[in-house]
């Protein structure tokens, strides 16, 4: 009887440590993952995920290939964005977290960092969707009042970088880049 007393207890510890262990992973798996997107790591970050990139954004959703995504990152990665995680913990089988996301581009958009509120689902012990659910700090106008003076500017003062807006290569990222260091320049001078 004490045998199957004490074999038991050692059982329940066993499960018990092990589901601990899980949900240690789950949200370390995404620490990882916002420490390689500040360092600007293609391949940290290809590692955290299951088999392909899916990021959604509310309503929005976009599934990449690893090798697709390379892109998207190298456009996102020139405008050197540095991410902050202010709030995670895992919620069941999901890691919940909020997440404060500042680059020269949202800077220059939204005049402040962007707080987004986000869902982290795995399959296998990786990533396998990241959804934006809420974002907490965006102003939606400010934003396309900024970006509309400046593609305005752009198209009457350097015609040669219209389209930067939308292509979301590090081409585009670049001539996105200069469009408003141009704009911010001129306005300087301006005044």
């Amino acid at each position: 009887m004490n045998k199957i007393l004490i074999l038991l207890c050692v059982i329940i510890l066993v499960i018990s440590c092990r589901e601990k262990k899980s949900k240690i992973n789950k949200v370390q798996i995404v620490e990882n993952y916002i420490e390689a997107l500040n360092e600007g790591s293609y391949n940290m970050i290809i590692q955290s995920f299951l088999d392909s990139v899916r990021l959604n954004e509310q309503v929005y959703k976009s599934t990449f290939s690893k090798e697709d995504y390379l892109s998207l990152f190298q456009w996102d990665s020139t405008f050197a964005p540095k991410y902050e995680i202010l709030e995670i913990a895992q919620k069941g089988e999901d890691v919940e977290m909020k997440v404060s996301k500042e680059c020269t581009r949202i800077l220059f958009l939204n005049e402040e960092p962007i707080v987004t509120r986000e869902v982290v689902k795995f399959k296998n012990d990786q990533i396998y969707s990241i959804t934006i659910t809420d974002y907490e700090v965006f102003n939606g106008e400010k934003w396309s009042d900024n970006r509309a003076d400046l593609v305005s500017w752009v198209k009457a003062n350097n015609p040669e970088l219209d389209g930067f807006l939308v292509d979301q290569s590090k081409k585009g990222a670049l001539n996105y880049l200069k469009a408003m260091d141009l704009y911010q320049n001129n306005k300087t001078e301006a005044q």
